[in-house]
């Protein structure tokens, strides 16, 4: 089955995480943005969600919540399903 970001990654941010990144323009509750193709300077593709994946696979987000290893590999799935809404 398609891992996908409103059935399986939103559910993983606690509402004060999304509240804590929405200042800094880092829009966790927003499906258009977590999937967003675009790339930058850091990555071709996808940026927003890749950014993202790499904050939280280094521990730096969310604050004093490290994500498990789990809960990164549904993420990574969810990126190389597709980056599905």
């Amino acid at each position: 089955m398609t891992t996908s970001f409103g059935n399986d990654i939103l559910p993983m941010f606690r509402p004060g995480d999304i509240a804590c990144m929405a200042p800094k323009g880092v829009r966790l509750g927003d499906a258009d943005w977590m999937s967003d193709p675009a790339g930058n300077d850091d990555f071709a593709d996808h940026a927003n969600a890749r950014r993202v994946f790499a904050a939280l696979s280094s521990g730096f987000m969310p604050p004093g919540h490290r994500w498990s290893q789990d809960s990164l590999d549904l993420y990574a799935s969810w990126m190389g399903d597709g980056f599905q809404p």
